[in-house]
């Protein structure tokens, strides 16, 4: 349980332990890091604290650079501003380290300084010093008016309700296990929680091997919860609080059946023949409301009376029905950009509209769900790199004259990650998911049959190999930016940067360019060619929102597939040839319903994977023809013989698998049992080392479930 710790230093409160810094009463959003850098510089108030103690107590696990420290910084003095005497508030001592520039107060536990309005703060000192400000006769009579008319109008509008006031932060879950599911690999948002109010459930468990699980909304162990499919998703809980909605993701490229899971016993059954993406129950339990990639539907709960309600401008994740049932609300990918908003649209499928158009550019809204009074709204959202939880009030006439009214208020400001709130039945708490990305490389050892940290264990993601094997380029986690050096870490060089966020680069064969797929920027996704040198990277319109791009052996074709989780008709995809001299474009014969192709190094064989099924599909260019090779999942990796492709196998016995071209032998490389796969596509990417051992990134991060008070109003 928290126990609010304050620290007060000009009209700052810092609350230590609640995870948020406040002005005057207002919450300030602040990146973790820099929360963390603020923290200790106010514990250590009236002396000075070198860079290197600054690093080590706020990078304790990871290898940073000085201009880490610096940008965290810059960022804090840009957010607190300079004192009364243009000072600023963190000084710096030359050469040596930062101290705060101001007294700093070590404030009572039980002071309501950090929640008390801006107002009543300023009201204070005139109170204290027992002044009595004198009025004029002018002013109390239209002070007078003014309330009889307030008094008259109540009725016509609603007043604007405050900023809800959240308290007792409580950590329900402590096995450090990720609680985020499978469809944030698929471009949809993290998996959903929900209660009963005695206990929480989620999906927890790596990528190849999640389940349900359930802990006690007092705190305490985790305990799982059995079920009859591979993979589970939790989707939705019935308004009866006796059946958990669920799908399978063991093919994440495609829609699945709908299963109810009775609780605390039970025989679970599908809903009928419908398959969905994303799903929730009506308010009175009889109809379900489902998304399928752009397009929205209602059915009675047996899966009979499809109706399709509407064509959603992207893909279609987590709807949730107002109490009321006279609407929904859902998150909504775009297709083109992977930005994430949020829609309403009435129940009968009329007047579908964007929920805050303009409020977050570019949007970065998600996973809402209602309060059982329908009088708030849920959600997270992500600014400067930070997401946390929003409540936005139920609209009201009398939002034209209160513009606030309609706004968003923030509830969460804390060092982890706030996602996916649900109010318990009572509103009088909200349970949501605190995460903090981390992560370190580990390379497989086949002498000790285990993962070793690789260079130094640095949170590199999406790593590739140049072929002379002399080079390294990878992803920055979370930050999402390109770096690449030489294979022992040194002569390191950033390529991207924010907001700009990379995937799947990879290394040409002369080892001169990167090709790699940039996301994020609010623009359309798409594939970027880079010099390894650096320079600024270059689109390449022919590929449009192309993934997986891979070269031939003489660097003078691209191969690319389209992307079916940011697909509108995620049934049209295939792969396509670029000739990058001609710039002309190919489909490859019968790829239709194929993506993420990898191109063998000696140039005649194409791995790719179909929409459906687990399985691994090549293609001959010499004969032009596809054959099934294999069962698996993830992105595939050649041997540089072309002797060998590597996959994934999910289950009970997750490991990495290679099979023999030549024979069809299939053996395993590295069991993947116990390790947990971090990375913006966990459980679907992997690199091979030039000895040809897997190399990935560990997930050390945490996600656990939470709970604070929040009476909502």
């Amino acid at each position: 349980m928290i126990r609010n710790h304050f620290f007060k230093f000009g009209p700052f409160i810092l609350n230590v332990d609640g995870m948020t810094l406040r002005r005057d009463g207002q919450l300030i959003q602040l990146p973790p890091k820099a929360f963390e850098t603020l923290t200790v510089l106010v514990r250590h108030h009236g002396e000075m604290v070198t860079k290197e103690y600054l690093m080590s107590a706020v990078w304790p696990d990871a290898h940073v650079e000085e201009s880490n420290l610096t940008q965290n910084v810059f960022t804090l003095r840009r957010k607190l501003g300079q004192t009364p005497e243009k000072e600023e508030y963190i000084q710096t001592v030359p050469r040596r380290g930062y101290r705060i520039g101001v007294p700093v107060e070590e404030l009572e536990e039980s002071r309501p300084a950090p929640d008390r309005p801006a107002q009543q703060l300023a009201e204070q000192p005139q109170e204290a010093a027992g002044l009595k400000p004198r009025l004029h006769r002018t002013s109390v009579l239209w002070a007078g008016v003014l309330v009889m008319a307030a008094a008259f109008a109540v009725p016509l509008w609603r007043i604007p309700s405050a900023t809800p006031t959240v308290s007792t932060y409580l950590e329900l879950s402590h096995d450090g296990m990720d609680k985020r599911g499978k469809t944030g690999a698929v471009g949809g948002p993290d998996a959903a929680l929900a209660t009963d109010g005695s206990r929480i459930y989620f999906t927890e468990g790596s990528s190849q091997t999640s389940a349900l699980a359930q802990v006690s909304a007092a705190g305490g162990e985790t305990a799982a919860i059995p079920v009859p499919i591979g993979l589970p998703q939790l989707l939705d809980f019935s308004p009866a609080r006796s059946e958990l909605l669920v799908a399978s993701f063991e093919d994440p490229a495609s829609a699945t059946p709908l299963w109810a899971i009775p609780l605390p016993a039970g025989v679970p059954h599908r809903l009928g023949n419908l398959v969905a993406r994303d799903a929730t129950w009506s308010p009175d339990g009889r109809e379900i409301a489902y998304a399928r990639g752009t397009e929205l539907f209602r059915s009675n709960a047996d899966g009979t009376e499809i109706k399709k309600l509407a064509a959603l401008p992207g893909l279609g994740w987590r709807p949730r029905w107002s109490p009321d049932g006279k609407m929904l609300r859902l998150t909504v990918v775009d297709a083109k950009t992977a930005s994430r908003s949020l829609w309403e649209v009435s129940s009968d499928g009329s007047n579908l509209h964007a929920l805050l158009p303009g409020w977050n550019n570019p949007p970065a809204e998600c996973c809402g769900s209602w309060t059982p009074d329908g009088k708030q709204f849920v959600f997270q959202a992500t600014r400067e790199g930070k997401t946390e939880i929003w409540s936005l009030a139920k609209h009201g006439i009398g939002d034209w004259l209160f513009p606030s009214a309609g706004q968003p208020v923030q509830i969460t400001n804390g060092q982890i990650d706030s996602l996916g709130p649900v109010a318990s039945p009572d509103g009088r708490k909200l349970y949501f998911i605190g995460q903090r990305l981390r992560g370190e490389l580990a390379k497989y050892d086949a002498q000790a049959r285990q993962f070793l940290p690789f260079l130094s264990g640095i949170p590199a993601d999406f790593i590739d190999f140049s072929r002379n094997g002399q080079w390294i380029t990878y992803v920055t986690f979370p930050q999402g930016t390109l770096w690449r050096s030489r294979i022992d870490g040194t002569e390191r060089l950033q390529l991207t940067f924010a907001p700009m966020q990379v995937m799947v680069p990879q290394w040409s064969p002369d080892g001169e360019r990167i090709v790699f797929v940039g996301t994020g920027t609010g623009r359309q996704n798409s594939i970027y060619i880079v010099q390894a040198s650096g320079g600024t990277p270059k689109p390449i319109p022919q590929a449009g929102g192309g993934l997986s791009p891979t070269w031939s052996p003489d660097g003078n074709s691209l191969l690319f597939s389209d992307a079916p989780f940011f697909e509108a008709n995620p049934g049209g995809v295939a792969i396509h040839r670029l000739d990058w001299r001609t710039r002309k474009l190919e489909t490859i014969p019968g790829s239709a319903g194929l993506f993420s192709p990898a191109w063998s190094p000696d140039g005649r064989y194409i791995a790719a994977k179909p929409l459906t099924g687990r399985r691994t599909m090549l293609f001959d260019s010499h004969s032009l023809k596809w054959s099934e090779l294999a069962e698996g999942w993830g992105f595939t990796k050649w041997s540089r013989d072309s002797q060998y492709i590597y996959y994934m196998r999910y289950g009970d016995e997750p490991a990495i698998l290679r099979i023999r071209l030549s024979d069809r032998k299939v053996e395993e490389v590295a069991s993947l049992s116990g390790f947990r796969q971090g990375g913006r596509l966990a459980g679907l990417q992997f690199a091979l080392a030039p000895d040809g051992y897997p190399t990935l990134l560990r997930d050390t991060g945490t996600q656990e479930i939470y709970s604070l008070n929040w009476p909502s109003r």
